[in-house]
């Protein structure tokens, strides 16, 4: 039945290899038989706040939720009161989204009217071992009332050398004048796959902030859709990805300007080695009456071995007359000139190119203004630096 939805979206997943998810038969995961410590396995430290889901289950035991009052993190199984957004039917264009609305687990985290979480919640999928190929989904909801303020970090991990694959549907809405910042952290193991569906609805003057940061994974797509209801919000979409490989990672981005004043500010960077692929589809729609809208795409990518491909495909639909819009793509190898400076002054070809590769990944990285999740990201990003093999 998936493989049959994914087929007939032919132009969405041209270029996304649906056979790796169609390929294994996956089972719906089980409850390990032991639960693991999140300790030196997560990368966010423990002073945030905390819950997980491990196969897509609730998990007590990794709960670490002492919240300020009108600030709540809920399991999706435990609420009714959001009748409208849960039962609310996904895009009919994202298939797999349809198949996660099923989930019976997931997280519901709320912020009241005018209230700021007093430090930022960390939300953790896992995947936990298993002899089998197992799959499982999750809901995420989250609602910011008008003026509230919040940080979150997602980070998906997974254990084992069985397939796994985790399919979300997430639902954001901001209120008028509230702020989200969202990572989503990304830390698969060689087998793990992710597909994640996100629709936010911005409200007046809500600003979203989203970085999204690959460091490693068998297979990942990201559906991100925005749209701009009110006047004068802004949505900043970040994103970087570390392939190696036959990794894969797709990121497709729809953002929609429904309203006057809207701004958009649009980078995604892919670092591609081996044989691995990165697909990046940004497009912009601007709807009529959406004047003074001020959007800029751009995406950036850095082969670094001959068998390494990119997709891209930054576009913009536009409906109104007054705005400000520019997208480009780029797809490039090491600058020679850089390399010959780098060996001029001593250094080595295999240090010169790490070097390199991570003065292109890090600005990604400086733009998390979250300090100890910074310094967390600046350690990964070395730990996923190539190797040379001249």
């Amino acid at each position: 039945m998936i493989a049959e939805a994914l087929a007939a979206q032919k132009e969405g997943w041209r270029f996304t290899p649906a056979s790796m998810l169609t390929g294994p038969d996956f089972k719906p995961a089980g409850v390990p038989a032991r639960i693991e410590p999140l300790a030196g396995r997560v990368l966010c430290p423990v002073g945030f706040h905390r819950a997980a889901l491990v196969n897509g289950r609730w998990e007590d035991r990794h709960a670490v939720l002492k919240l300020p009052a009108g600030v709540s993190v809920e399991p999706f199984g435990k609420v009714s009161d959001l009748a409208e957004l849960i039962n609310s039917p996904a895009p009919v264009d994202l298939p797999l989204a349809k198949e996660a609305s099923a989930a019976r687990d997931g997280f519901v985290v709320r912020v009241a009217r005018h209230v700021r979480a007093d430090r930022p919640i960390h939300l953790v999928h896992i995947s936990e071992a298993s002899s089998v190929a197992e799959s499982s989904q999750a809901r995420v909801i989250v609602v910011l009332e008008p003026g509230a303020s919040a940080e979150i970090v997602e980070e998906t991990l997974s254990f084992g050398d069985a397939p796994s694959w985790k399919n979300v549907r997430a639902q954001i809405v901001l209120g008028e004048g509230s702020f989200l910042r969202h990572h989503r952290v990304v830390r698969e193991g060689a087998q793990g796959r992710l597909t994640l569906a996100l629709e936010v609805s911005l409200g007046s003057r809500a600003r979203y902030e989203s970085h999204a940061l690959n460091f490693g994974g068998l297979f990942a797509r990201e559906d991100l859709r925005v749209r701009i209801e009110g006047e004068g919000a802004e949505c900043t979409l970040n994103g970087l990805a570390l392939l190696g490989g036959s990794e894969f990672a797709d990121h497709h981005t729809i953002v929609e300007h429904a309203a006057v004043g809207g701004t958009t500010r649009q980078l995604y960077k892919a670092v591609i080695d081996g044989k691995a692929r990165f697909v990046f589809d940004g497009l912009v729609s601007v709807k009529p009456g959406a004047q003074k809208t001020d959007a800029q795409v751009y995406n950036k990518n850095l082969l670094l071995s001959e068998d390494a491909r990119v997709n891209t495909n930054p576009e913009f639909k536009i409906l109104a007359d007054d705005v400000s819009c520019k997208h480009g793509g780029a797809v490039g190898q090491l600058s020679l000139e850089a390399m010959f400076y780098l060996r001029s002054r001593g250094i080595g070809a295999a240090e010169a190119r790490r070097l390199l590769v991570y003065a292109f990944g890090s600005e990604m990285v400086d733009r998390v203004a979250l300090e100890p999740l910074k310094l967390a990201l600046a350690d990964a990003l070395h730990g996923r630096m190539p190797e040379e093999n001249l």
